[in-house]
């Protein structure tokens, strides 16, 4: 079962946003896939680090399509994803110096900060 699935509710109705929503999507579920399946820490790790590459692609892309149509909260969305960015980074740091162990704390996180995310904030430039 996967943590999380694609809904209408995550449709913003940018058809590039979506996508890159769904590939962070598959990353999470593929986590928490791994992590239910017993992976090594080793696995585990490269999948933290491939998710976290990709969310920094993300947030960079996201950036720059507010900046193309002029979404006057831009700034204010740039400070949203530097805290989500710090947290993601301080569960990736736990994890790193623990057992290589995904706890359901970061598990929580994800799934609460991709749909509040996309469906709250996000939202707003669509």
């Amino acid at each position: 079962m996967p943590l999380m699935e694609w809904s209408e509710k995550l449709d913003i109705g940018v058809h590039e946003m979506n996508q890159e929503h769904q590939v962070l999507l598959g990353l999470m579920n593929k986590l928490y896939d791994q992590s239910k399946a017993g992976a090594s820490k080793l696995v585990l790790g490269a999948t933290i680090a491939e998710l976290a590459s990709y969310t920094v692609k993300h947030f960079d892309d996201e950036e720059k399509y507010m900046g193309r149509i002029g979404f006057p909260e831009l700034d204010r969305h740039k400070l949203v994803h530097k805290d989500l960015l710090e947290k993601f980074t301080a569960f990736k740091k736990g994890f790193d110096a623990g057992p290589g162990k995904v706890s359901d704390d970061f598990f929580n996180f994800l799934q609460l900060w991709l749909a509040a995310h996309i469906q709250g904030i996000d939202r707003k430039y669509a």
